[in-house]
């Protein structure tokens, strides 16, 4: 092992040469896997629009006042998925850090809402009549209400990685 990495692993091909791979394989994994994990936040993003614009008429009354509490439960899924990805590293060097993560989770909340907005609902609701966003005051706060969470927490996470680069140029 003299000169070599140490994790770095030799391998011997037919032709008897040897050749040093292990660190473009582990290159390769490791981007494929980061990739996933935005996909995976992406998705993730779009689990919650999508969970959000069917729950967020849900009512409740109690003590002889009408709550929305599907709205409550709407915000409270979309602050909850942006405080944990606001736990991620705001590091430069590993990626998908706070900054990508929280805008893949953002933009699949908003492709849900477009989606839902411009599509309808499924045919099978279609025939009823039934509007998933209506033109009412609840739809408005949670299509507004969203779009500013998801707006402060992309500019906290931009935030965050921007200060950790301030960090790095002044050592």
């Amino acid at each position: 092992m003299l000169g070599m990495d140490q994790n770095a692993v030799v391998s011997v091909e037919i032709s008897g040469s040897r050749t040093v791979s292990g660190q473009n394989e582990a290159k390769v994994a490791m981007k494929a896997a980061r990739w996933c994990l935005v996909v995976l936040t992406l998705v993730v993003g779009m689990g919650v629009g999508l969970l959000g614009s069917f729950s967020h008429r849900d009512q409740a009354v109690w003590l002889g006042v009408t709550w929305p509490v599907g709205l409550i439960y709407a915000f409270a899924g979309l602050t909850g998925l942006f405080l944990a990805l606001g736990e991620l590293p705001a590091r430069p060097d590993w990626w998908p850090g706070r900054l990508s993560a929280t805008v893949a989770a953002a933009l699949g909340w908003l492709i849900a809402l477009l989606v839902i907005t411009y599509l309808g609902p499924p045919p099978s609701f279609a025939l009823k009549g039934d509007v998933i966003l209506a033109d009412d005051w609840i739809s408005m706060v949670y299509l507004i209400g969203g779009m500013a969470l998801a707006t402060g927490a992309v500019y906290r996470a931009w935030l965050a990685v921007l200060e950790v680069k301030l960090a790095a140029l002044r050592r």
